[in-house]
């Protein structure tokens, strides 16, 4: 890379934390999308040379900056350059190398007819036998045992997509509320972390788990994919890594077996239109997605389940804020619990302007999985079963988390 060329930007498809690595400021980083293959840490200069990649400083632009920042301390140009070459041989940087690799990636797992499990191993256990004990572990943790309550009018459920471990509590209160449903089609909203611009994701892939295969209904995919347009995106690779929707999908696995088919939809941001709008469906293309949903539910409803995986606030230094997580986390949970009781009064435009409102302040990732739902089923309504915040002291960071029973008359 010439010292007189711009260098290309930093991927912003990348999961980025904070943290401490032997006892110094580093930022973890992460990679949906699966290019990097282990996560990398960046410490030392690289933070401030990172900071200072914006498509448009040339390496000699770089090294200027940080004499200034370090009060004339010269920095070596071929440094800088090297740690540049090594960034962008990790796929850190929107290069050449980065598109390239990228468009190997869609290719190849675009020919696949099934989504591998991803987090196998990881965040549960691998062995089939294994993993029900898992999971029975947790329905039945603080002594919550017994078939759970039967809702009239039940629709879904909102559920946590945090780590199982960390969330059993209310994993196990959310389960538990539907294992008396005898779904034949779960309509799987979830949380898309990797989905760049698009609103939606959607896969036409069956699921893989060590409990066996979700059968993905097709048709019902192509019909959200033709009625969305242009707010689905045309890959499905965002589905590779997401653990939003693998993780409901071993519980429903391990409630209901192989009785249902699934509609795997991952939701984007709505971030961007939060000022210019006041609910999802007043984006032309996202209207028509979240009808042909509506309509999907309607053929069924009395053996259609919506689960939503999702997560409430995220809080402190690990999610790019400058204050520690406790300093705001009274903030954070009136938001929250503004936005569920938005949710209760089926008050579509009360959880947009909420969060409006606030501009989004406490990183709600769910927000717009909850908004497409509430447009998507006029009086939908939830009922709170659960809800905690997990605090992570090393980060100064939290994340909340819920458990609610959606209902609906039908």
């Amino acid at each position: 890379m010439k010292k007189e060329e711009p260098i290309p930007r930093v991927r912003e498809d990348l999961e980025v934390i904070p943290t401490s690595y032997q006892g110094q400021k580093a930022l973890l980083v992460r990679d949906f999308l699966g290019l990097i293959r282990d996560p990398v840490i960046l410490q030392g200069d690289a933070l401030q040379i990172i900071g200072l990649i914006d498509g448009k400083r040339t390496v000699r632009d770089i090294q200027l900056e940080l004499v200034r920042l370090k009060d004339g301390v010269l920095v070596d140009a071929e440094a800088i350059g090297r740690l540049i070459l090594e960034l962008d041989s990790a796929c850190l940087l929107q290069s050449s190398r980065y598109q390239s690799e990228k468009g190997r990636t869609l290719t190849d797992y675009l020919k696949l007819e099934v989504r591998p499990s991803s987090h196998a191993g990881v965040s549960y256990p691998a062995r089939p036998e294994e993993l029900r004990a898992f999971l029975d572990s947790i329905l039945t943790s603080a002594g919550q045992e017994g078939p759970g309550e039967a809702w009239d009018g039940l629709c879904g459920l909102v559920v946590p997509h945090i780590d199982l471990e960390t969330g059993k509590k209310v994993y196990a209160s959310a389960y538990r509320s539907i294992r008396s449903a005898r779904p034949r089609r779960i309509l799987l909203l979830g949380t898309g972390h990797s989905l760049d611009d698009a609103y939606f994701g959607l896969t036409e892939k069956n699921y893989e788990t060590p409990l066996g295969l979700v059968k993905t209904d097709r048709k019902a995919v192509r019909t959200l994919k033709k009625a969305g347009g242009e707010a689905v995106s045309p890959y499905d690779i965002s589905h590779r890594r997401e653990h939003s929707l693998e993780f409901q999908l071993i519980f429903l696995q391990h409630l209901f077996g192989s009785s249902f088919t699934a509609v795997p939809i991952l939701c984007g941001s709505f971030g961007r239109d939060l000022a210019r709008v006041s609910r999802p469906s007043d984006i032309p293309d996202v209207a028509r997605f979240l009808a042909a949903l509506r309509a999907l539910w309607e053929e069924d409803p009395a053996h259609t389940l919506f689960i939503a995986a999702v997560d409430f606030s995220h809080i402190g230094h690990k999610f790019g804020d400058r204050e520690r997580a406790s300093s705001v986390l009274l903030e954070a949970k009136k938001h929250d619990q503004a936005l569920i009781a938005a949710l209760a009064a089926a008050d579509g435009r009360a959880f947009w302007a909420e969060s409006r409102k606030t501009r989004d302040r406490y990183n709600v990732c769910g927000f717009s999985t909850l908004a497409s739902l509430l447009d998507a089923v006029p009086g939908l309504k939830g009922r709170l079963l659960d809800y905690e915040f997990w605090k992570e002291e090393a980060t100064q960071s939290a994340v909340s988390y819920a458990a609610i029973v959606l209902l609906a008359e039908r």
